[in-house]
């Protein structure tokens, strides 16, 4: 295991951080392809969350240098839907907040107080930036489905 990955059991801030940007780079390279597919206000939609999304990354890449961290970097290429279609792009956006939202989830845990007050922030844009988008909202923002089921389960 290198120096800047975690265990999966040991929660650190610095892992957190790093997730969250994870989250934030595949962001920013879904929205600008799905800008680069929409038209008229829809596009400019796109590129309004991608200006968000950049924002976001860099700040966290602050936080993480701050920290004496080494920001996660970004991967050449994301995975992206299969059609080009406005519902699809739509639900491909929905998605990328949903992503995001699970790595703002985590990072709420942080031991440091500046960074939890980012971290719910962060959570709220999400959540509002997919409902956008046609999310639906969970009741739980950021918790996977199965998750959020099990929580609410009476067994």
């Amino acid at each position: 295991m290198s120096a800047e990955e975690s265990d999966p059991e040991e929660f650190t801030d610095t892992g957190a951080l790093q997730n969250a940007l994870r989250a934030e780079h595949a962001a920013v390279y879904g929205y600008g392809f799905i800008g680069a597919h929409s038209e008229g206000d829809l596009r400019e939609h796109s590129y309004h969350c991608l200006d968000e999304h950049r924002a976001q990354r860099d700040t966290l890449r602050t936080e993480l240098v701050r920290l004496n961290a080494s920001p996660a970097v970004s991967k050449s290429a994301y995975e992206l839907p299969d059609s080009t279609d406005q519902s699809a792009l739509d639900a491909f956006a929905a998605k990328l907040e949903e992503r995001t939202a699970r790595g703002y989830l985590q990072m709420a845990a942080a031991e440091d107080t500046s960074l939890r007050d980012l971290a719910t922030r962060s959570l709220q844009e999400a959540t509002v930036r997919g409902l956008t988008w046609g999310a639906e909202l969970s009741p739980l923002p950021g918790f996977p489905d199965d998750e959020v089921t099990e929580l609410g389960s009476t067994e």
